[in-house]
């Protein structure tokens, strides 16, 4: 028994070493963007490099957020991402019950088209997408990009919260019908209030998708007003001269909305993931 024990937490102990590891690996970046974000333009070449400010100062971020256009910016990103993710959530809401409630013919090929769309690389479908949204009339407009991002992140919300819905008791439905009670109304107040956690993370996800979209929103957009935050950090960037301290300023304030939401969600979203792993 003793030796059984130690066993155990000697697999325990290289498992969390090596999660450890990978948090390391993935989060340094991070760390040392956001560190450097506080360095002065001194310190930001010095060699060798320091990872910790001597003088931390916020110059970057001032100098950063007093120019009016990067204001703009998360203000398209913001709003680009928010309407993304109401249309996703409630297309997504409505499909994603259709498919784990109702049996009907072509229901497996709708599943796994949605899901080869999914898993398709969006670079594929690039050059067609831009043709429909052009064709429309619609590139360089906020519909045209919030349309091209639905495109992209439906797919994975829907493949998201089929899981969700299968979960609840087929039983309350059921039963909700022996008392006459409506379709929609056994919809709306059953099992969306059910779901609500599946539903608010999904959303969240596909806030994230669209927040971090760079390759379609550069295509797409033309005016630097209608940039997204994405977009517009290749502004820093020229043959000429890279600001980094301006970079590393609004990378940090970019991806800091990310990790707290993530972070919010992650529970339902790993469950979400594996819901429908196991058959209970």
């Amino acid at each position: 028994m003793k030796q059984k024990t130690l066993t155990r937490i000697s697999k325990n102990f290289w498992f969390y070493i090596l999660v450890l590891c990978t948090i390391a690996f993935v989060g340094f970046p991070l760390f040392w963007m956001a560190l450097s974000s506080l360095k002065p333009s001194v310190e930001l070449f010095k060699m060798p490099p320091k990872i910790l400010p001597k003088a931390p100062t916020f110059e970057w971020y001032t100098t950063t957020f007093s120019n009016a256009i990067v204001v703009r910016y998360f203000f398209n990103s913001f709003l680009i991402a928010f309407s993304t993710m109401l249309v996703d959530v409630v297309l997504a809401t409505l499909g994603a019950y259709s498919l784990a409630r109702f049996k009907y013919r072509g229901r497996r090929f709708i599943m796994m088209a949605v899901l080869s769309a999914y898993c398709l690389p969006p670079i594929m479908l690039m050059i067609p997408l831009y043709r429909i949204i052009a064709g429309m009339g619609l590139n360089s407009s906020y519909l045209g990009v919030i349309i091209g991002h639905t495109t992209f992140t439906f797919p994975f919300c829907v493949w998201l919260l089929i899981p969700f819905f299968r979960k609840v008791p087929k039983e309350l439905e059921e039963a909700a019908l022996v008392d006459g009670t409506p379709s929609l109304k056994i919809f709306t107040a059953i099992i969306l209030p059910l779901c609500v956690p599946g539903i608010l993370s999904t959303g969240i996800m596909a806030f994230i998708l669209s927040w971090n979209e760079y390759l379609l929103s550069s295509v797409l957009i033309i005016s630097d007003t209608m940039k997204t935050l994405t977009v517009g950090l290749a502004n820093y960037i020229s043959s000429v001269q890279i600001d980094w301290g301006e970079i590393m300023a609004l990378g940090t304030a970019t991806t800091l909305p990310i990790i707290i939401m993530f972070s919010a969600i992650q529970k339902y979203f790993v469950e979400g993931l594996t819901a429908g792993a196991v058959k209970g």
